[in-house]
């Protein structure tokens, strides 16, 4: 039980990244990340945003089934307690539903509806995006980060070109989100040993924790220049509210 405690830890967490500049081997996401080319099968919200058909959606009925049917059996699976070969078998069993359930998406989706789903896959990446995608570390998975997150990484490196200087500033600002983040998200129960998650107090900590992540957004993007900020819009181009891809929790009676 303990075990299962700390997976749904690490979910809760999810909102809190790490720039790895100078920490080569920790990942960006993985287990608890959202994957916006997933999420398209059923997020209203991001359907809307992207403009999915009524077409498109009947397209992707069946990889929506095979993943709800994935999705029972993980979490029917550890009823009895954790098992870790079975987590692991069942995970990379996951991993393969789900490279099936992208490639209908990229099949299904025009170029400019996933041009958009990029763009939100950056910014539901958030900081991670500055992580050095050669860092060696874990793999797919738990704590681990994937193909897709990887090339994101080059794309934004890229595009940005950031210097030592700018790396190091990106870096401080980063690391001092994460602190105070860590610290909201404690004082709600998240990431405590034994703690119980009140989810009030979760979501007021996640609402901390946003306006925390804008001011820190808007001072990364000060240190950068004119060329870097013009690049930087065409990579993530009109903000969306990633808060409507969160996970929600039930209230206390």
């Amino acid at each position: 039980m303990r075990a299962i405690r700390c997976l749904v830890a690490a979910v809760l967490a999810a909102g809190i990244v790490t720039v790895v500049a100078a920490q080569p081997g920790r990942g960006g996401g993985g287990f608890g990340g959202q994957d916006v080319t997933t999420l398209v099968l059923t997020n209203a919200a991001l359907q809307e945003e992207i403009k999915v058909t009524d077409a498109q959606k009947e397209k992707f009925k069946p990889a929506v089934e095979k993943q709800t049917e994935m999705n029972k059996e993980f979490a029917g699976a550890f009823k009895g307690g954790f098992d870790k070969d079975k987590f692991t078998e069942l995970n990379e069993k996951r991993t393969k539903v789900s490279e099936e359930v992208k490639k209908v998406v990229d099949e299904t989706l025009t170029a400019d509806q996933k041009k958009r789903l990029k763009q939100i896959s950056i910014q539901v990446m958030n900081f991670t995006v500055f992580n050095d995608p050669e860092a060696k570390g874990k793999g797919k998975g738990f704590g681990g980060t994937t193909e897709a997150q990887k090339a994101v990484m080059k794309d934004v490196a890229e595009a940005l070109k950031l210097s030592d200087a700018q790396k190091s500033t990106v870096k401080g600002l980063v690391d001092e989100f994460n602190k105070e983040s860590r610290e909201l998200f404690a004082e709600a129960g998240g990431g405590g040993k034994g703690k119980q998650i009140d989810p009030e107090k979760f979501e007021a900590a996640n609402k901390k924790v946003d306006k925390l992540r804008k001011e820190t957004w808007a001072k990364i993007e000060e240190a950068l220049d004119g060329t870097q900020k013009t690049a930087w819009k065409g990579l993530v181009g009109e903000p969306f509210d990633t808060a409507k891809l969160r996970p929600t929790f039930p209230k206390k009676d």
